[in-house]
């Protein structure tokens, strides 16, 4: 799967976002606490269906 582009809304701690993939090699730079992990959960999600870190559909709004 080649992801060009990801919107999210209100996933976790992430309030809006729109990202733009590079082709060759990307990055995921910040704070603690800033939402990195919650990014590569979220294309997680969008791939299984399903968090990594929780099954219950409701903690991820």
């Amino acid at each position: 799967m080649y992801i060009d582009n990801i919107s999210i809304i209100n996933y976790k701690n992430i309030g809006e976002v729109n990202v733009d993939f590079s082709p060759k090699l990307n990055c995921f730079i910040g704070k603690n606490g800033a939402g990195k992990t919650n990014m590569l959960d979220s294309v997680d999600y969008l791939s299984v269906c399903k968090s990594f870190f929780t099954s219950i559909d409701q903690l991820n709004i």
